[in-house]
């Protein structure tokens, strides 16, 4: 009974602070989204492992006979909601309805296989199962867990080097007036690793299911103590503030303009980094190594352009050059996507928008013989 309170407030307290994420106002609506969607999967799969823990204890045959290993589902959904909560955070482009997207669900394949082999089990058979499992293992469970454990930590690795690399620069991701302290995510990817890595032996040492829903149960938990500490200590580190009057701070003198132009302009032409469909105000800071504040000022400083302006001009540009060529001539998706546009549509809207002429026009003007494109 002990267990079960501690599991229900559990998966409550994260489907609270779900609901506050999805309802709150606040400049960072998406980092918002996906950190609730975390909490939301953090919350069933909490829910669900106590079903199973419950259902096997008490031997109750009659509902194991109906009941399905989903939690895998829930955890393979975590990592990569963890990820995208870290990637819109740091002003990272996130798009997840697009093909290149779908490698995030690879780690849902040993899943939806094993459950595929489960449903086609009788009855009885599917409880023998799950009774052997829970208390001595299996080896299909071993593979799942190993293809978890390689998926948690890849993505906890990767996602805690991007913020690390950002904390180099600066505590904060500044856009739009807005500032977030991202010191409480470096953290709180740092805690997972580190339990990630010490229950990774222990959970193939013991190599059973019961073991598996202790541990993973225990990592929530201490998530869910972290997050209550830092509420409790300091909201505001899990929080978008307004930029305060900061002027003086942020002013840069007129060498400071022309000298970061100059860096801007040569990076720019050099490495191209326009041909990113994602680059961002903070991946060329990161990798000019000037501050995001100065390049916004030095963009003010040179015609008031905004960075997705400027940008947009060094796609045009290019795009312009490479349509007037009359060899090696490429499709309007290739030139598109070479130049950094998501879309043929959205180089089409750009170019129109600047050209007042379409790219298919404004190449045949270069083609007096008409060919078709």
């Amino acid at each position: 009974m002990e267990l079960q309170r501690f599991n229900i407030s559990t998966s409550l307290l994260f489907l609270v602070l779900a609901v506050i994420l999805f309802v709150k106002k606040s400049p960072n609506k998406k980092p918002n989204v996906f950190l609730g969607i975390l909490f939301t999967t953090i919350s069933f799969y909490t829910q669900i492992t106590y079903l199973h823990f419950h259902l096997v204890e008490d031997k109750d045959v009659s509902a194991l006979s109906h009941y399905y290993p989903v939690d895998g589902f829930f955890i393979v959904f975590m990592p990569p909601a963890l990820y995208f909560f870290v990637m819109s955070l740091l002003g990272t482009p996130v798009r997840i309805l697009q093909w290149k997207s779908l490698v995030h669900a690879l780690p849902l394949i040993p899943c939806a296989i094993f459950n595929w082999m489960f449903c086609s089990w009788t009855a009885t058979d599917r409880v023998n199962w799950l009774i052997r499992d829970f208390y001595s293992g299996s080896w299909q469970m071993s593979i799942i867990n190993a293809a978890l454990y390689l998926q948690v930590i890849s993505y906890l690795v990767v996602s805690y080097r991007k913020v690390l690399r950002l904390q180099k620069l600066s505590a904060y991701v500044e856009r739009d007036g807005y500032r977030t302290n991202v010191n409480w995510i470096r953290l709180f990817l740092l805690l997972n690793l580190v339990v990630t890595i010490i229950s990774l032996p222990i959970c193939f040492y013991v190599n059973n299911e019961r073991a598996s829903i202790i541990i993973g149960q225990s990592v929530m938990n201490i998530d869910l103590l972290f997050l209550f500490v830092l509420f409790s200590l300091k909201i505001s580190h899990m929080d978008t503030e307004k930029i305060e009057d900061r002027k003086p701070s942020y002013q840069i003198d007129a060498a400071q303009a022309v000298n970061c132009w100059e860096i801007l302009a040569r990076f720019m032409v050099e490495s191209k980094p326009y041909r990113d469909e994602n680059c961002s105000l903070h991946s060329i800071s990161v990798q000019t190594k000037i501050p995001e504040h100065q390049l916004s000022k030095t963009l003010n400083a040179h015609g008031g352009v905004s960075f997705a302006d400027f940008i947009n001009e060094y796609r045009l540009e290019e795009a312009r050059l490479l349509l007037k060529e009359s060899r090696d001539r490429k499709t309007m998706n290739e030139i598109a996507v070479g130049c950094g546009f998501g879309s043929r549509s959205s180089f089409y809207r750009a170019f129109r928008k600047s050209f007042e002429i379409t790219p298919t026009a404004y190449r045949k003007q270069f083609e007096p013989n008409g060919n078709r494109i």
